[in-house]
């Protein structure tokens, strides 16, 4: 059994956050006498609340040429639902790929982790992947404080609550957090922790989802991350397979998913704006950026009314939902040389359709 271990204050010093509140085990937790010591602490750390910042967002792209929607949308907690399909359908290999390259190098990339570190995973989601990584740390005997981020409040007590099941306090080395809010929020969080010599910070950002941002996107979040003096272990898609790309993100699946985006802008405008009925999924190639998008179509002339502005749209005329790119090693080696960090380590499946980094940055923290 492992030895229990409290980690010192100088070790882990919490940034102050706007608002902090402690999640109650469930009653499967018991006995009731452990219940206070297991509470799980969640840090928001929102700039502004989700609905204030996503609002604005949705009619700035109404406005915006050509017109998209924000891709957060899709990540309510029923989206989260209609992803898990997405992660179980046959035809998304993204998910079968990373986990088997995941499964066959995760003793070398937690070496990369030293005891005492902080881990941050970037999005709440696949507790497969994270549980894999947590009980090798855990086999390894390192005391490690876990982070959750993600910008969904019920998913984000879901994932902590099932994690603290997995890493009990009394029996584990790993100690589990969460923050609320979205990936800029954590870059913001993080700069003040920059003069903290004492904590060395590594964020997980699996699922190829730093390539649902443009290269350009990604770099400047790349920045924003190894600015703060943290390293960065990324999970990214290289596959170039238009076929099997195309089976993948415009199957049944996805297109429910990605329809979902509407009905959560509906709730957010606290109005029926969008009529699901009036739009269809397209998928499309974009090989400039080396992406796949995900658009939203309108199937007749409509008009979509929000605070008694009127937007006009044409049948067959497309709003962008969501991105995901396709970068292969030398396109990833290129975009965090841009965001002025190096690719330290990689880890390739054979056919180097999938890719595992780990980034540093090339800068001082005072830059």
């Amino acid at each position: 059994m492992a030895s229990t271990f409290a980690f010192t204050r100088d070790v882990f010093t919490w940034p102050k956050a706007r608002n902090t509140d402690e999640i109650k085990p469930q009653k499967a937790h018991r006995p009731q006498k452990r219940l206070r010591a297991e509470r799980i602490p969640l840090h928001d750390v929102r700039q502004q609340p989700t609905a204030q910042s996503l609002v604005p967002s949705i009619v700035d792209g109404l406005l915006s040429s050509p017109r998209e929607l924000p891709a957060l949308l899709l990540w309510n907690d029923r989206g989260l639902s209609l992803f898990d399909a997405v992660l179980e359908s046959p035809n998304y290999y993204p998910a079968t790929r990373e986990w088997s390259l995941l499964h066959n190098v995760v003793h070398k990339i937690t070496h990369t982790i030293s005891s005492g570190d902080r881990l941050i995973e970037l999005g709440a989601g696949n507790m497969k992947k994270t549980a894999l990584v947590l009980h090798t740390l855990q086999a390894q005997r390192k005391h490690i404080q876990y982070i959750a981020c993600d910008v969904d409040r019920t998913a984000l007590r879901r994932c902590l609550r099932e994690l603290q099941s997995l890493f009990p306090v009394a029996t584990s080395t790993i100690r589990i957090q969460g923050l609320l809010g979205t990936y800029e929020d954590c870059a913001a969080w993080l700069k003040p922790n920059t003069s903290n010599s004492n904590s060395r910070t590594t964020l997980m950002w699996l699922g190829n989802s730093m390539a649902n941002f443009t290269p350009h996107e990604a770099s400047e979040y790349i920045r924003s991350f190894l600015s703060s003096g943290s390293s960065l272990i990324v999970g990214l898609d290289g596959s170039q397979d238009l076929r099997e790309i195309a089976q993948s993100y415009e199957a049944q699946s996805n297109r429910d998913f990605v329809l979902n985006g509407l009905v959560h802008a509906n709730e957010l405008l606290g109005t029926d704006a969008f009529d699901v009925n009036d739009w269809e999924f397209m998928g499309k190639w974009n090989p400039e950026l080396w992406m796949h998008e995900a658009f939203y179509v309108s199937r007749k002339d409509l008009t979509v009314s929000i605070a008694g502005e009127e937007y006009h749209f044409k049948r067959g005329e497309t709003m962008r939902s969501i991105r995901s790119g396709k970068w292969p090693k030398g396109k990833v080696l290129d975009i965090c040389k841009h965001a002025g960090g190096s690719v330290i380590e990689s880890w390739m499946n054979d056919d180097e359709s999938y890719g595992i980094y780990s980034l540093r940055g090339n800068y001082s923290h005072d830059s």
